[in-house]
């Protein structure tokens, strides 16, 4: 039986499969077409379609296709095996909004013509040019994909920037030498699907679906933002495929930020950003100021979102209080109010009357998230415990922080006259703690102070003052050797006044001319005292021959 035959060989693409081949054999005289597709998987996981047409002369007798099926029976035998060796398109994953990378497998050397193609996952989609390459080097990227298209100047990588969705589907480069063929690299590229980003509340419960739309069984893994702590790092699942879900209950402000689907071990990455409504961490040690030093009482919305969006999840109110320290004196013992938030469409604090705090953060701020409040100028009986609350009508939240305030003082007074002693206190009102010390800087020049009064007490004792004294002492508050905070003292030391000086000369001389009077009068009676001495120890004698005197003589 005589009969010829025309195949052609042309590739085909398709929504699932990887690869494909369409074949057609046709037989003259003919008058009906029929057609047979047979579908063949292979070893790999993606399907591969392998669609053949045949067309023959139906009015032929059965008896007289003998030659057919010895013709056909082979070849559709090679079409089932070959799909099979054929080399499988590499996954290449990706988010819409975000990039992806194709790199080269090949050197590409000057005079090699390089050619990127895009074809879609249509039956009938045709290859696109993306990029070329001439082999004097000169590029060009093709007007669809010019500002979202970029090529690596080292190994002419092609990236893309914000995939959309139309550009899921395959990726091919071409190397070309002298016209001919020299080498070829294939991609596939899948969507991974990610919920947007969201905004909880703390204490509620939020469920995450990753998901890869394609059948290559892509590994899926989940990576927590680096705020998040031990225990919700223990809560991520292990890695699955194509599909994975993330339920975090009892959300809080350390899982704000992103968490990232990562596919294949990091070969490609599916992020959302959350949003947590929760208070700021209160700070883990107490607040340090010093008299007459400004305060600053941090509290703030741990998310940048909008106060909008805080009204729109139960927002009732908010407040803050202060509970003053118990070891004050005259102060009320129980906890007041400094300021009221009223769920309003636009934040403010209501500022307490002789509270004399600012809480205009809150409306200078863009997002109407900082809740902060501040003071001046502060004194010793605004050491206590301040309390900053947000009320909604599922849940409570409120940070609590603790303020200390040092004090410097000089008694009896800050002014005083040389010569006279001082004594410098610093304290918190309370002892200090075995980790904290208080150190004495004297101003410039100022003479350290007397023996055993030691820079590091929490006295400083000057048993005689001097004008070098004069000027501010420093106080510092450490934490093994970590400035906490300072306070400090002006001395202000005068010389004695002159006619002090004067009285005092006077008296002197008074004194000395009354000790020389004295002196003198005590020297005329002890010479007198010597005379009647003298007097009174005459001796009187007589000779052995006296001569007829009458009477005793003096020898």
């Amino acid at each position: 039986m005589n009969f010829s035959h025309n195949s052609d060989v042309i590739p085909i693409r398709g929504e699932g499969a990887v690869n494909g081949i369409q074949i057609s054999i046709c037989f003259p005289a003919v008058e009906h077409i029929r057609q047979d597709f047979i579908r063949v998987r292979g070893r790999h996981p993606g399907p591969r379609m392998t669609v053949i047409s045949i067309c023959g002369n139906s009015n032929r007798p059965m008896q007289r296709d003998t030659m057919y099926a010895v013709w056909v029976a082979p070849l559709l035998l090679i079409i089932a095996i070959c799909p099979t060796l054929a080399q499988e398109p590499e996954a290449m994953f990706a988010q819409v909004g975000k990039s992806v990378r194709f790199p080269t497998q090949h050197g590409i050397e000057d005079g090699v013509y390089m050619t990127w193609y895009w074809t879609g996952t249509g039956l009938n989609d045709q290859p696109q040019e993306v990029f070329s390459k001439h082999g004097l080097g000169g590029t060009d990227i093709k007007p669809p994909w010019k500002n979202r298209v970029s090529v690596r100047n080292s190994d002419y990588s092609l990236i893309i920037s914000n995939v959309n969705g139309s550009d899921f589907g395959y990726f091919k480069y071409e190397l070309k030498e002298k016209q001919t063929k020299k080498a070829e690299k294939e991609y596939r590229l899948y969507e991974v699907s990610l919920a947007p980003s969201s905004v909880v509340l703390s204490g509620a419960t939020l469920a995450l679906t990753c998901q890869v739309k394609s059948g290559t069984g892509a590994k899926l893994t989940w990576l927590p933002p680096e705020t998040a702590d031990s225990t919700r790092k223990s809560d991520v699942p292990r890695p699955t495929f194509s599909s994975s879900t993330l339920t975090l209950a009892n959300m809080s402000g350390r899982d704000k930020g992103v968490w990232t689907c990562s596919v294949n071990g990091l070969k490609a990455d599916a992020t959302t950003t959350i949003h947590v409504i929760d208070l700021s961490p209160s700070p883990k040690e107490a607040i340090y100021t010093s008299v007459h030093a400004p305060l600053q009482l941090p509290c703030s919305i741990s998310s940048p979102v909008e106060w909008e969006m805080v009204l729109s999840k139960g927002l009732q109110g908010g407040s803050w209080s202060f509970l003053p320290d118990p070891g004050l004196e005259q102060v009320p013992k129980d906890s007041h109010l400094l300021a009221s938030l009223s769920a309003n469409s636009t934040p403010r604090w209501n500022i307490t009357a002789g509270s004399r705090m600012d809480g205009s953060a809150l409306e200078k701020g863009p997002q109407g998230n900082n809740l902060s409040l501040s003071k001046k100028a502060v004194t010793t009986q605004d050491r206590g415990t301040y309390t900053c609350a947000l009320r909604f009508k599922t849940v409570n939240l409120e940070r609590v922080i603790k303020v200390e305030v040092l004090q410097a003082f000089a008694r009896p007074s800050t002014s005083a006259l040389e010569g006279q002693s001082l004594n410098l206190t610093c304290t918190l009102g309370h002892s200090l703690a075995p980790e904290q010390e208080v150190k004495w800087i004297p101003p410039k020049g100022a003479p350290l102070p007397a023996k055993g009064s030691s820079p590091q007490a929490n006295t400083c004792f000057i048993p005689t003052l001097s004008v070098g004294h004069r000027g501010k002492w420093r106080c510092e508050l450490r934490r093994n050797g970590t400035l906490l905070t300072y306070a400090e003292v002006l001395l202000k030391i005068e010389p004695v006044p002159v006619d002090v000086w004067l009285w005092v000369g006077v008296a002197s001389t008074g004194l000395i001319v009354i000790l020389l009077i004295f002196i003198g009068r005590s020297l005329m009676r002890r010479y007198r005292q010597r005379r009647r001495t003298q007097r009174r120890k005459t001796r009187f004698c007589c000779c052995k021959d006296p001569n007829p005197q009458k009477g005793f003589y003096r020898t």
